[in-house]
């Protein structure tokens, strides 16, 4: 590009057309930037909670949700559940219809049993355990105060025993102890004589042995010699 160009009026005015348009379009970003801000800004500002009115509509919205659910299941599967109910209700009265009067007068007839069996066992097993309890109960008045001397008795025999032959029973528990302690004691010191001994006679019989050994070889070396 020419220095012509630069210096031409038309040149001039592009560039300034050009500024005049960033300075537009920035201008107008900002304004929308600005715009959107603001309305984020009242959007908050005009946000408010819920009033009661509004939680009530919405909790008996729920709750009228449930009930109809409830209703459709009960509509579905109520005359499935008490047509059974009915069958076992009917199969159970059949039953008792049947069974009912004999489990009556087998129960009856046991009940009467067992009534005659304590009309005329009853009064006899009442007296038998009386006489019992009475015989009982009379043993214990007559010998319980004979064992209870007789076990303090013997006990007050074991303590004056204890008291009378215990420190002498113990001092000869202990002698005897002392006494075993000594002989052992006595033979363990014999036995170390006696070992010792045998030890000094076997070292002079090895001596008397080495010097009979060193003897004899003398004499075979002074016969060799001459």
């Amino acid at each position: 590009m020419s220095s012509i160009e630069f210096n031409s009026p038309s040149y001039y005015e592009r560039a300034q057309e050009e500024k005049q348009q960033q300075t537009i379009m920035l201008l107008g970003g900002l304004s929308a930037a600005l715009a959107v801000i603001a309305g984020v800004w009242l959007a908050m500002r005009t946000r408010r909670p819920p009033t009661r009115i509004q939680r009530a509509e919405a909790t008996l919205a729920n709750a009228a949700a449930r009930a109809e659910q409830a209703a459709r299941t009960v509509r579905k599967q109520g005359p499935s559940v008490v047509e059974r109910g009915a069958s076992r209700v009917e199969q159970a009265a059949r039953t008792v219809r049947k069974q009912g009067p004999s489990f009556v007068e087998r129960s009856g007839a046991q009940v009467e049993q067992w009534g005659r069996s304590l009309r005329k066992n009853g009064p006899g097993v009442l007296v038998n355990g009386a006489s019992r309890v009475e015989q009982a109960a009379r043993t214990v008045r007559k010998q319980a105060p004979g064992m209870v001397a007789q076990s303090a008795t013997r006990a007050e025999q074991a303590a004056r025993t204890v008291r009378k032959q215990g420190p002498a029973k113990l001092r000869a528990g202990y002698q005897q102890t002392e006494q075993a302690w000594n002989r052992t004691r006595d033979f363990g010191t014999e036995v170390g004589t006696q070992a010792g001994q045998l030890i000094d006679t076997s070292r002079k019989a090895s001596e008397t042995v080495v010097g009979t050994a060193q003897s004899f070889t003398e004499k075979l070396r002074s016969r060799f010699k001459s």
